[in-house]
């Protein structure tokens, strides 16, 4: 099983960058790859905006010349090499338009010239547009397929990353997180940061190259239309920029809407029995439409900005385009700036074919904005602090000796005190009970055991070491913990208790079932070990569910033993059975027992009762009792209820 540093490595907080600063982080390890994908983008672009330029030679040096020729009177029809199958061939040379006068007739070897000039150029533009035609799907193929290679990866680092800084979190930062809230950020947020690079390096990235080999290209046609054109760019980005602010903050609040449905839903699926037992549909079912309808409004608001810029980019797009024909066309006519006809229909064609880059940048650059609050939040929980660190001098920990001792320990979640000048101290191989009305410290008492939380002041000590100079997957490695939930995972039995130790034998892990008492449901199961418990062992009764944690728990085979409420929940017979597991796992361990049954509680060593978060007594079972207090007051309620265990 993977140590606890493995799991706060490369976690450090990146703060103080714009987020797609970071984002662009993620795209390190694949320069390479990213590198190539340039090269393919630019040339397919090359490609691209050749077949547009192929307009000039056509129109030049084929058509314009073949009209010529047909308007020669030596010429009165198509030559052989030029004539289609199927279409008929001119018997008369076409009459010249009324308003042009004749052509003077060209000598014989002019038109020969001409001729062969026009065959020679016919083949050259048919060779080009081949290759075009092959090359283009080629290199369209490599690009995409790179793009989307690494796009794939970086979304698995991302959520690797995340799931990372989820389980090194400390445990107060996912009590205090809705869990809708942490799952939006996990997969809404997730998708939005990665759509967001997909964007970066897919669409937008495509389009910028795109358009900076067509404003080359422009250039070289005819640099003076082109400044024309590039005149109305500040126009466009001003209209970008404008509503891309927009966009960002309503994209926002949208994004924390989708945590308020996301919540919604998981209590619903939680309380639904709940919900049923107090025919609460109804209710329920309103509240989650009036979030939803409220995620409604505020998604549509970003559509609403979004539609606005890129229909005002359209129309500027358009209006310069059809400016600029315009005035080509009376440029080409008068003889103005030496454009020929040729070189306007290649522009155009070259206009043509950026107008969609322009276009897909434009919106690429307003989805970009609406993507980024997503990576906002998601760098929100990556910058998160894991408080619970080891330290640089910290030793991995002996096999335990003498005890553990707590030292003037003091907690807080927040303004309010938890626990209170705590201080106690267990022989090893002893068991200490700690009891306690609801709410008096005791579960957070066996986090701090656990190092779930560090002391707020106080320290607790293993053998005389600060458990903080203890390297914590050492420490883990020899403690195990029986909560009053018993939780398990959706897989089989088996697979739930090798949970304790993954490297058990299948002897090891019978053995330990054998002590819980596991054998003796799975023997009657068809699929015996092998079967499935369902999603948080649904399939099981609650006594089952615990006796397979306390199988797990003894194949950990710990030297420190925690009993949270194991058995509270429990009926009697199924607390019975679970009681004997527990009995079974005791011998030579230091334990402790939080609010067990009675004959637990009464062979402790030693008992603390704690009292708003202080200890308010110390002793043994009789020494409690005659003494008086919460301790016997507890003991008297039991015995009153005829209950087998204290509250």
């Amino acid at each position: 099983m993977p140590s606890l540093s493995d799991y706060e490595s490369n976690l450090v907080p990146d703060q103080g960058r714009a987020p797609l600063v970071r984002l662009i982080r993620y795209v390190r390890p694949y320069l390479m790859l990213i590198g190539v994908t340039l090269l393919l983008s630019l040339a397919l672009s090359g490609v691209q905006y050749a077949r547009a330029y192929l307009m000039k030679p056509v129109f030049d040096q084929v058509l314009l010349p073949h009209w010529a020729l047909q308007q020669s009177e030596a010429k009165t029809a198509l030559p052989d090499w030029l004539s289609l199958p199927g279409l008929p061939r001119e018997a008369e040379p076409r009459e010249p338009p009324p308003a042009a006068a004749p052509p003077e007739p060209a000598p014989h070897a002019q038109l020969a010239a001409l001729e062969a000039s026009i065959r020679e150029s016919l083949v050259l533009v048919v060779g080009v547009a081949l290759i075009i035609v092959v090359s283009m799907p080629i290199l369209m193929f490599g690009q995409e397929y790179l793009v989307s290679y690494v796009l794939g990866h970086i979304e698995l680092d991302m959520k690797v990353d995340v799931c990372s800084k989820l389980l090194a979190l400390p445990l107060r930062f996912h009590q205090e997180r809705q869990r809708g809230d942490v799952l939006a950020r996990v997969i809404a947020d997730v998708g939005g940061a990665h759509g967001a690079l997909a964007l970066l390096f897919g669409d937008f990235l495509e389009a910028a190259i795109m358009i900076f080999v067509g404003v080359g290209a422009l250039l070289f046609v005819s640099w003076q239309l082109s400044l024309v054109m590039l005149a109305a760019g500040p126009l466009i980005f001003a209209v970008i920029s404008l509503f891309g602010q927009r966009i960002r903050t309503s994209a926002r609040r949208r994004q924390e809407q989708v945590a308020d449905v996301t919540q919604r839903l998981i209590e619903i699926l939680q309380g639904i029995k709940v919900i049923k037992a107090f025919r609460a549909e109804r209710f329920e079912n309103e509240g989650f439409a009036r979030a939803s309808h409220k995620l409604f409004r505020r998604a549509m608001k970003v559509v609403k900005n979004r539609v606005l810029a890129r229909s005002l980019v359209d129309m500027l797009n358009n209006a310069v385009g059809v400016g600029v024909l315009i005035l080509g066309v009376f440029l080409v006519v008068g003889g103005h700036w030496g454009l020929t006809a040729g070189d306007l229909a290649a522009f155009f064609g070259i206009t043509t074919t950026l107008y969609k880059p322009v276009k897909g940048l434009a919106k690429g650059w307003v989805r970009l904005t609406d993507a980024l609050p997503s990576a906002d939040r998601l760098f929100e929980v990556l910058d998160s602090p894991v408080l619970i660190r080891d330290t640089p001098d910290a030793v991995p920990m002996q096999p335990l000796r003498h005890g553990v001792r707590l030292r003037h320990v003091s907690f807080s979640y927040g303004r309010e005190a938890v626990l209170r000048d705590v201080s106690f101290e267990i022989e090893a191989g002893k068991m200490l009970a700690i009891i306690g009305r609801t709410g008096a410290g005791k579960t957070t008492l066996a986090d701090l055991l656990l190092r779930l939380h560090d002391p707020t002041t106080g320290s607790i000590e293993i053998d005389g070491v600060d458990i903080r100079r203890i390297r914590r997957d050492s420490l883990l490695d020899r403690m195990a913990v029986v909560t009053q939930e018993p939780f398990l995972f959706d897989g089989t039995i088996g697979d739930n208790i090798r949970y304790g130790r993954p490297g058990a034998s299948e002897s090891e892990l019978l053995a330990a079932a054998r002590a819980a008492h596991v054998d003796e449901f799975v023997d009657r199961l068809p699929e015996g070990y092998a079967t499935e418990v369902g999603a948080a062992g649904t399939r099981l009764s609650g006594g089952q569910r615990q006796r397979i944690t306390i199988a797990r728990a003894i194949l950990r085979d710990p030297e420190i033993l925690i009993f949270d409420e194991a058995t509270s929940s429990l009926d009697s017979k199924s607390e019975r059975l679970v009681q004997d597991a527990i009995d079974a796992l005791l011998g030579g361990r230091t334990v402790f027992v939080i609010a067990h049954r009675l004959s637990t509680v009464r062979r402790a060593d030693k008992i603390i009762v704690l009292e708003d978060g202080a200890i308010s007594q110390t002793g043994t079972h009789d020494e409690l009792v005659h003494s008086g207090g919460l301790y016997k007051d507890l003991v008297d309620l039991q015995s009153t209820e005829r209950s087998p265990g204290l509250s």
